[in-house]
Order: structure tokens, then sequence, then C-alpha cells
């Protein structure tokens, strides 16, 4: 059963390879192309297979009160043990194929960085899962079962609000994206006779025809994107232990991730370009330990939390934190700085195009300079949306990109605070404030432009001082 699990992980690529290597001779029939896709693939899967084979055969692991005991490798040999002391959180997720067989992969996150910090064990039964976990608790007796702890507080993601966030994800571009990648790496493989005969049959379709096929690719990348979203998120929840959180999703995967509290280093609240005029956000968090694979699957806090019922959620989830009651605005003065970091690229790119243009002859390259009216907006709307708070034990950062941020850390987690400024920022009083916290796999910060000199500073007495 783990062979067909791992090389299932795999068909994606070996489709992919036995596509590139099927066409990379020109001229080939369709027969042609069919056998040697076939052969390719079947090769490739067969090498999977026994290497996979090999790979469980001298895979061995043992687990015992405090301990895990792993040993792997067919031709170089490794050996690891892992203390219950040394674990930063154990996760499971499951997808079909395992849940059909009873199995689920168990992941072990370590205190430490890069690959080391994480033991993936793939097919264990369930059984073998709750055992590994047990023993992986906090101090307990060996001789009687740890009690079951209490929850404090519980949070489910329903229908309605699940549908909702599907919508407004904005995830109809990546579909877009991915053909985009795909045909970029395949172009120079494809033979000259499939570009003619696509570009025969593009030749008699009216323009209008054309327009309604892109429209309706659209509608249904828009489609595919809100039910893979729907399907990934399902059955969202969040559980808050007196230690952790811990966070479950999915249908067809199903996940099950600990998050403990001393690893939480900040929160932000996005707030999408679909989801912001609708007063929705996603929650996302900033996690210290661990290394980098799987970071992106316990970076969400939760899909969808609406702007007006932030406050009462992290109330009842994470009362750590709070939503700022009074935060300082940017001063006016800093409003010009904003304007011309958005509009200067846009006018230069303009210029380009214009005299590009001009140069084949056509005259209307001044349309380019259309392209100053959204950048001014841009600018302006990242000044108006800028804003620094420091209240009780927390900094809070507001700043925007193409979508608007929430940064809350609180005071122990911050690694250091920096006020920046050029020449330019010092002539009118201003700085560049920066918060930077200990995040897997590297450290992250977070910085808000040209605030107030004055503010700044508080900022910084309130870091400096106890």
């Amino acid at each position: 059963m783990m062979m067909v699990i791992e090389a299932s992980r795999s068909a994606p690529a070996f489709i992919g390879l036995a596509f590139v290597f099927s066409i990379s001779s020109l001229g080939v029939s369709l027969a042609q192309f069919a056998v040697q896709f076939s052969a390719t693939f079947l090769v490739l899967l067969l090498i999977s297979s026994v290497f996979n084979s090999l790979s469980w055969a001298f895979f061995w692991y043992r687990h015992e009160p405090g301990y895990v005991h792993i040993r792997r490798g067919v031709v170089f040999k490794s050996e690891r043990s892992i203390k219950r002391e040394r674990v930063q959180s154990v996760n499971v997720y499951t997808n079909i194929l395992q849940r059909a067989a009873g199995l689920a992969t168990l992941q072990i996150k370590t205190a430490g960085t890069g690959e080391e910090a994480e033991v993936n064990l793939r097919a264990l039964t369930l059984e073998e899962v709750e055992a590994i976990k047990s023993h992986l608790k906090k101090d307990y007796s060996p001789d009687s079962p740890p009690e079951e702890e209490a929850e404090e507080a519980v949070h489910r993601l329903d229908n309605k609000d699940l549908w909702l966030a599907g919508i407004t994800s904005g995830r109809f571009l990546v579909l877009f994206s991915v053909i985009g990648v795909v045909f970029s790496q395949l172009f120079t493989y494809i033979p000259d006779w499939i570009y003619d005969y696509a570009l025969e049959l593009l030749i008699d379709v009216p323009l209008a025809a054309i327009a309604i096929a892109a429209i309706l690719l659209f509608l249904l990348s828009w489609a595919l994107s809100i039910i893979s979203f729907v399907v990934q998120y399902a059955r969202f929840t969040i559980r808050r232990y007196e230690d952790r959180l811990e966070i479950s999703w999915g249908i067809l995967k199903q996940n099950h991730v600990t998050v403990g509290l001393h690893r939480l280093q900040a929160l932000v609240v996005m707030e999408g370009v679909f989801r912001q005029p609708l007063g929705l956000s996603t929650l996302y968090i900033e996690v210290a330990g661990g290394g980098a694979e799987g970071q992106e699957q316990i970076s969400m806090l939760h899909p969808l939390v609406r702007i007006k019922e932030l406050q009462g959620f992290l109330g009842g989830i994470l009362p750590e934190y709070s939503v700022p009651a009074a935060p300082v605005e940017l001063p006016q003065r800093s409003l010009r700085r904003y304007l011309l970091r958005a509009m200067a690229p846009a006018a230069l790119f303009a210029v380009a195009a214009w005299a590009a243009l001009a140069e084949y002859g056509i005259g209307n390259g001044w349309l380019a300079l259309l392209l100053l009216v959204p950048a001014a907006l841009l600018g302006m709307s990242r000044h108006a949306n800028g804003r620094t708070a420091v209240e009780g034990c927390q900094m809070t950062l507001r700043f925007r990109d193409i979508n608007r941020y929430t940064v809350m850390i609180n005071k122990p987690h911050l690694q250091s605070l920096s006020l920046l400024a050029n020449p330019f920022q010092r002539y009118n009083d201003l700085r560049t404030v920066r918060a930077a916290v200990l995040s897997s796999p590297s450290g992250k910060s977070f910085q808000v432009k040209d605030v107030d000199a004055d503010e700044a500073r508080r900022a910084w007495e309130w870091y400096s001082h106890r």
C-alpha cells in the first residue's frame, strides 16, 4: 500500500516528464506519440515503485514514552532519536488512499531549522499514530494514561462563510498562472505542426466567439477555484486548549495541525482586494521553530473572519491579541512620498512604452500615461491605510501593498524594533518603523513607512523600557 501511495504522489511529475520526452521528437504521428508517452510513463513508474519499495523495506521506527527512534536509508543510512522536550508539534494528515486503508501520515516538527526539524512518517495505522502521539505528550506517568483536556474555546466555519470565502478567495487567477507556466516550460518542445494546426483553426473563428470563449474560460476557472477551496477547507475547526491551538480541515485530504502557543509570534490580518469591500479578512500566524516543509499548512489561522467580528473571535480563541482602540494615522506631509513611490515606476514604464510605440509609428502611445491614475490612487490608499499603535503589551502595524495587512505583535515576541530614516525623511521629521519576529523557516519583519517621528520615538521607548 505504501508503494501505491508514493507512486500516486509522483504521478503528476511522471506524466509531465513522459509528455516532454514524447514530444521531443518532431514530426511523430499520434500513434507514435501515444506509444512513446505510455512507455516513458510506465518506465518512470516502475523505477519509482522499486525505489519506494526499497526505501520502505529499510525504514524502521520504534516509540516509547518520551521518545521516537527512526532509522532509514537504502545506500546511506541515518538514525535519529526524537525527545519529547524537542517536539514543537505533532500533526496528522490523511488523503483518500490512506483513509481507504486506515492509514495516516504523522508529521513531527522539532525545534531547529532546515529539513532536520521535521519528520514525516507515512502510511502508519491510526492506532500507531495515536500511540506515538500519546508517547510525545507532555509529562505523564507511563503507568496511567493522560487525562483528557477540556477545550477552552472552539470555533467552526459554517457552510455559508465557507462558500463566501471560496467566492472571494481570488484563486481564479491561479489557473491562468499554472497554464502560463506549463506552456512556457513546454514551448520549445511542442512541434511546429501543432502551432500551424491551431493557427488555422483560430483564423476561421470570429472575434466574438473568441471573446465568449475567454469569458467562459474565466467563469470555469472561477467555479473550479471555488469548488477546490470549499473541498480543501470544509469542516474547518479551531480548538483552543491551555497551551495550544488544534486546527483541522479538509475532505479529500484531512489535516489536523497543532500549534503551541509558545511558538506563536505574530497575528496577521489580511484583507484582500475582493474581501476588503465586504468587510472580510483572512487570519495568518507567524510561527517559530520547525523546518520549511509544510510551513504554509500552519500559517493560516482562519480562512474567513468578518472585521466587525474580529475582536469577538480573538477574545475566544486568542485573547492574547486585541484590535487596537485608537491606532495613529500617518501625517499628511507623508502623502507626497507615498505618491512618489507609487507613481515613479508607472511614469517610467509609461514613457518607455510611449517611446517604443512611437518608433513603430503608433501615435496613441500617450495613452500609457493613463497608468498614472491607478498608481496615484494606490499611493493615496497606502497612505490612508497606514497605521501604528502601541497599547499595553501589543504593537500593531497596518500597511498596504495591494492587499491590506494588520500585524499584531506582543512585546515578548519582538526580536528587534528599528527606526530608519533617510535624509529626506529626516528633513520631513518622518521615520520608518520596522518590527522583526522569529518565524520559520527564517525571521520576518514588518514595517510602516513615513511615520511621524514623535510617534516612532514613542514606540521605541515602549520597546526599550521595561
